[in-house]
């Protein structure tokens, strides 16, 4: 019998191989999501997560609101699809992002293999498997996983459209003519880069350089079919992106390409408010997603003096975020340098969850398993060392592309994940590399690999080597003190929220001291069990709580405002006006702290003060009905009973509450006693 051929042995090994890091990164998620399904969270999701969750429902029973979109709308109708199928489950969500994380694996391992060798994929897939990042968000029911799997697919695509000209040569007797077309796999890729722009929207960037690429590809000697790839990813971009533009466009009666937040999450990112370089909203916004837009067009619509369109809005934030940048040069590049390296940190910023707040939950995530630094310092390097070739170039342009486009806006690990997979072909590539940098060449090794033919002499591999090093060192560096404390604390007052909405108070009141036991003074579990207190009518512990909120968030405009509401409730009238007007500052455009201000002025008997408050809510809010009957009863009180008429007449028209006797005296045309 003759012996097996060694290429047969190494193919026959590899393949066990890749099975075996597929069964381990399989494990760690089923183990992960097994651990994670007994915390309170597996079927409460919280803020975002909580908006795509209510956003599917509502398409489900066809209640989804008719307007553009504001975020991204791929997950929710993903979501929506499954809810159709299987009901309201969320294991059902988590078993189909399980799914998808194996087939992860897959596309980084064939991409890897594709531009370098089986052994660089094997390895990309094996970091892929063991990144502790990708395995806590398949557990979560938030859109990163699906942008990740989008991601991989576009790039093992573009991989394929490369070389699709040599792949397809030879007779084509298919039934099916699109089977063997060169330009199948460029129609493809463009398909798929348009499904992940619906899903992260600054992947839409990279719309233009697909085409680019494509057309300027070496490996196509054909020029008809450089150009033919090139359109045909084109059309594969223009048929996912079209309807949705034609549907936000027609909603918004002008030209809204996927979401009309370009501009907000500019100046979330690029304001004198943010000075952390994560999401500081500025203080006339409430910083939760059922508030932000309409509290980001209250304000601009203010400001400019008229109703602005959805692209006007988010043009004036763009305008006032390169305004700042413009004319406050050293706090923007301090600011700058700051979101830069929480990019390249490896620290995992939270964001809606925090993967250190869940290591309590599962074993997995305790485990010391890969994350970012050094991923990335094995990257970085090797696309230093090896990226030549049009595709390994664009990964690396679609790498640090995605960097500029996060960091231009505000950091979060979530918005940073999507970019692994260009990185991890290269983090893949670069130990097979230094293994045969230091093996002797032989006629069993030359030319059985790229990896192979980049020998570089001594001191430049001793360079390669330093450059793995300094990178990682420099992810180390120490950004965040203290900070699981804090982290813990906007978890549990997330969950605590949760769970007040459900109606269950007794479980929020008990999460929320358990947050503001891992984090004295935690602003918003302070103030959320300070409006609790409030309701239950312990004012002297809600006082306690509002007080503490505002020295730990003093700009924000909520804490003063509930504080003023207690000070009222105390009697304090003249603190509950100083605590008004702080929020008014701050919220200049929130109808509600003026509201509340021009109560407090009218028991002062400061009326002049409350009628201007009321002008201007009138401009704020002409169709509320409050507002209406409240300035009709200020001014009654300094005798202006013709104008009072109006405004009460006003709050009948829209629905509202008319109080007997404001309504008896304006008719009989009594006037107040002096």
């Amino acid at each position: 019998m003759k012996p097996r051929p060694r290429r047969g042995r190494e193919t026959s090994t590899q393949a066990w191989l890749l099975l075996a890091v597929l069964a381990l990164g399989f494990g760690l998620r089923v183990a992960n999501l097994v651990d994670v399904s007994d915390s309170p969270f597996f079927t409460r999701p919280v803020i975002d997560g909580q908006v795509y969750d209510n956003w599917a429902m509502a398409i489900v029973r066809g209640d989804a609101p008719g307007q553009p979109f504001y975020q991204d709308p791929l997950y929710p109708y993903l979501l929506a699809l499954i809810y159709s199928v299987f009901g309201h489950s969320y294991l059902a969500v988590y078993l189909l992002q399980l799914a998808l994380a194996l087939v992860l694996l897959l596309l980084i391992y064939d991409t890897t293999r594709r531009l370098f060798d089986r052994r660089a994929g094997l390895i990309a897939a094996a970091m892929a498997a063991l990144y502790k990042p990708f395995i806590f968000y398949d557990s979560q029911i938030e859109k990163t996983a699906l942008a990740v799997f989008l991601t991989a697919l576009f790039l093992w695509l573009f991989v394929r459209s490369l070389r699709s000209d040599h792949s397809s040569a030879g007779p084509r007797h298919s039934s099916f003519p699109l089977r063997h077309s060169p330009l199948l796999w460029p129609f493809a890729a463009g398909l798929a880069l348009g499904l992940a722009a619906l899903t992260r929207a600054n992947t839409l960037m990279f719309a233009p350089l697909l085409p680019l690429a494509l057309a300027l590809n070496p490996q196509a000697v054909n020029r008809k079919l450089r150009i033919g790839s090139a359109a045909a990813s084109l059309f594969g971009i223009v048929i996912v992106i079209a309807p949705v533009s034609i549907r936000n466009s027609l909603l918004a009666r002008e030209f809204v390409l996927t979401t009309t937040q370009a501009g907000q999450n500019l100046y979330i990112g690029n304001s004198p408010y943010n000075s952390t370089g994560q999401y500081q909203a500025p203080p006339w916004v409430r910083p939760t997603p059922e508030y932000e837009q309409s509290d980001f067009a209250e304000y601009a619509n203010k400001t400019v003096g008229k109703k602005l369109s959805y692209s006007g809005v988010s043009n004036f934030y763009t305008h006032a975020a390169l305004s700042w940048a413009t004319t406050h040069g050293r706090d923007f590049t301090r600011l700058l340098w700051r979101k830069t390296v929480l990019y390249f940190n490896n620290f995992e910023v939270p964001d809606n969850q925090d993967l250190y707040f869940f290591s309590r939950y599962s074993w997995v995530l305790r485990l010391p398993l890969l994350s970012f630094g050094l991923v990335f310092a094995l990257g970085f390097a090797a696309m230093i060392l090896l990226a030549r070739g049009l595709g390994r170039l664009s990964f690396v342009i679609l790498f640090f592309g995605s960097a500029v486009s996060v960091i231009a806006f505000f950091v979060f690990s979530r918005y940073r994940i999507p970019a692994l997979p260009a990185l991890l072909p290269f983090a893949g590539a670069m130990l097979p590399w230094l293994a045969d940098q230091v093996r002797p060449r032989s006629s069993s090794t030359t030319g059985r690999s790229s990896l192979s033919a980049h020998r570089l002499s001594l001191p430049r591999m001793a360079g390669g080597l330093v450059l793995i090093f300094a990178a990682f060192a420099l992810t180390l560096y120490p950004i965040y003190h203290g900070t699981g404390k804090s982290e813990a604390a906007q978890c549990l007052s997330n969950l605590a929220t949760v769970l007040y909405h459900e109606g269950d108070t007794a479980r929020a009141v008990q999460t929320y001291e358990e947050a503001l036991a891992s984090q004295p003074g935690h602003s918003d579990a302070s103030r959320n069990l300070g409006i609790i207190m409030l309701a239950r009518g312990n004012t002297d512990r809600a006082f306690q709580l509002l007080s503490g909120a505002v020295r730990t968030e003093p700009s924000n405009p909520s804490n003063h405002l509930f504080l003023g509401r207690i000070c009222v409730r105390q009697g304090q009238l003249e603190a509950a006006r100083a605590e008004f007007r702080r929020a008014v500052a701050l919220a200049p455009g929130r109808v509600e702290v003026r509201f509340e201000l021009a109560g407090a002025l009218q028991q002062l008997d400061s009326y002049p003060q409350a009628l201007a408050q009321y002008d201007t809510m009138i401009q704020l809010a002409p169709d509320n009905a409050s507002v209406r009957h409240n300035y009709a009863a200020c001014l009654y009180r300094v005798g202006r009973l013709d104008d009072a008429r109006v405004q009460l007449e006003a709050a009948r028209r829209l629905g509202g509450t008319v109080n007997p006797r404001l309504d008896s005296l304006l008719r009989t045309g009594r006037s107040p006693a002096r």
